[in-house]
């Protein structure tokens, strides 16, 4: 996924699970909209402090000047196949485009609001953008001609908005509302997704969205929130992929993403899109069988081992040994998870993974995984931020050992075991700065 970012005016890309993350540009003014050109390896940004549109190469170096003179440039996509660029520009009030090399601009529609976003239709040769200035979500030919609204009603403050052509819905981010929503194509059957709760004192701001139908995501930065966030694309398991807390969100405005079929996040071994317990526990499969097969060599070191087991936890997923449930930190509701999963100390060998408490990797939940959690070091940590710090000892880490020393005890055994009986009574408390 590709994101920029306004508030320290650069463009980022990362695994859409938030891992490997990368500096792509900085140094712009007002970076605003982004686009890539996948087919030339070629990024294009809208800057509209200096209201002009600029290209770099996605392998790195200096970036060209394509249009300058412009109002308010806001969204951009790229057609390149047609070898066209089009953008909203928020001040003339209208949609442009322009051969990719900047040469030959167009108006393609005139006299509206404050249009913001845009979006392609290559397959049906469409062009969507959403317009605050109006309230509307609105479409046109690829040309320009044939404008009509698709959604005319509800909307405050549209920004973001993409497609699911095979699925036939619009995707949106309202920011006055703090929902993502989608509809049809046509704009019936409209849904919200979404709503944000912001804790007191902070104001949510949904801006860019992006669609991945293939893997049944949909994805949308916040502003406001100062994250990046994904649902399914009926708007359930809302995740944050990544947040402030990883020192490199500031005012997140626009995301993209690589949906080519030949990519992959490394730690996805099952290719579901998301690096989850199921890649784990896969991984120390094999480390425990000893096979070294490749693809699982995440340092590249021809081996597969416990340290490629450690970059998956700390370096990939980003998160500590501990975290059964894998939200990205090490607390209590990951111990009350382990211990319901009852498989503490039993007479089942081989029978444990990550999220019923292996997390030394030899299948068997005991109090050696303790013991690698405690030098881990996460237990109340937080989320782990960028770049990846080794944290001094703390009172959590004493916690989390007066927790594993109780834990042996069989009395802790006995109050998870009526626990895991009687699971209506189990109420887990989650950190109170994790905004889902």
């Amino acid at each position: 996924m590709y994101w920029s970012d306004r508030g320290v005016n650069t463009i980022r890309r990362a695994f859409v699970d938030g891992s490997q993350p990368e500096l792509l540009a900085s140094g712009m003014s007002q970076v605003r909209g982004v686009a890539v050109d996948f087919e030339n390896d070629m990024l294009y940004w809208n800057d509209n402090g200096s209201d002009r549109i600029q290209r770099a190469p996605l392998s790195g170096g200096p970036p060209e000047d394509l249009v300058t003179g412009l109002g308010f440039p806001a969204g951009i996509d790229i057609d390149a196949a047609g070898g066209k660029m089009y953008w909203a520009d928020a001040t003339t009030n209208k949609i442009q485009r322009a051969n990719l090399d900047g040469t030959n601009v167009e108006d393609l529609v005139t006299k509206l609001g404050d249009p913001y976003y845009v979006r392609l239709d290559l397959e049906n040769r469409h062009l969507y953008w959403s317009d605050y200035g109006t309230d509307k979500i609105q479409r046109s030919n690829l040309d320009g001609t044939h404008v009509v609204d698709i959604i005319s009603t509800g909307l405050i403050r549209t920004r973001g908005l993409d497609l699911d052509l095979a699925g036939g819905k619009i995707y949106w981010a309202d920011r006055g509302t703090d929902q993502v929503q989608r509809a049809n194509l046509d704009g019936t059957d409209i849904e919200t997704l979404y709503t944000a709760q912001p804790p007191r004192g902070v104001d949510a701001a949904p801006h860019g969205v992006a669609v991945d139908a293939k893997r049944g995501h949909v994805y949308w930065v916040d502003n406001g929130l100062v994250t990046i966030q994904r649902a399914d694309l009926d708007g359930n398991n809302v995740v944050n992929v990544l947040t402030a807390a990883s020192g490199i969100l500031t005012k997140p405005w626009e995301i993209v993403l690589d949906l080519r079929l030949d990519q992959q996040v490394i730690c996805d071994f099952d290719r579901n899109g998301i690096c989850d317990a199921a890649d784990i526990d896969a991984l120390t499969q094999v480390v425990v069988a000893g096979t070294d097969e490749l693809m699982f060599d995440l340092n590249q070191d021809q081996l597969v081992n416990q340290q490629d087991r450690e970059v998956w936890v700390g370096d990939l997923r980003r998160t500590y040994f501990g975290d059964a449930n894998l939200d990205g930190v090490f607390d209590s509701s990951d111990m009350v998870r382990v211990f319901q999963a009852g498989e503490y100390q039993d007479d089942v060998a081989s029978n444990s993974g990550w999220s019923e408490g292996d997390w030394d990797g030899d299948l068997d939940f005991t109090s050696q995984d303790f013991v690698v959690a405690l030098q881990d070091g996460g237990y109340g940590m937080g989320e782990r931020a960028f770049p990846v710090q080794v944290p001094e000892p703390c009172s959590s880490s004493l916690i989390l050992l007066g927790l594993a020393g109780f834990a042996l005890s069989d009395g802790f055994r006995r109050r998870f075991t009526a626990l895991k009986s009687n699971d209506s009574d189990v109420v887990v408390t989650r950190r109170q700065d994790r905004k889902f």
